[in-house]
């Protein structure tokens, strides 16, 4: 039996920035797709070596999120979780690049203010 081909429009859209943090530039892959994102954030090497995954939570509940592979304790788990529940869709996080005291706070400054100037991309 013959497979009906319809077209189907695309729904998934990319977005990319970047952002100096010191003498280190941070680079910012967002893919959205329908009720979901996807957030890799990492450096030249473009490497993945953690993933994890947060939804928000129901009726005032806090969400929850898991890691898929990689460290478990690692900071794209926490932002997964964070953004979720700002974002209120699941949103899967990869943060491949340096996790520090320096460094951290703004790449996640540079994530929130993009989140804020485009929300559309999110």
């Amino acid at each position: 039996m013959p497979v009906p081909s319809e077209d189907v429009p695309c729904s998934l859209t990319t977005h990319n920035f970047s952002t100096q943090i010191i003498d280190k530039t941070v680079l910012f892959q967002v893919l959205q797709m329908n009720g979901q994102v996807y957030i890799w954030i990492g450096d030249e090497s473009a490497s993945l070596s953690n993933l994890s995954v947060g939804i928000p939570g129901v009726q005032g509940q806090n969400g929850a999120a898991t890691c898929i592979f990689g460290s478990s304790g690692d900071q794209s788990r926490e932002l997964s979780e964070k953004l979720s529940s700002r974002l209120k869709k699941q949103v899967w996080v990869s943060f491949n690049t340096t996790d520090d005291i320096l460094t951290t706070p703004g790449i996640i400054q540079a994530l929130i203010q993009e989140i804020r100037q485009k929300p559309d991309k999110f």
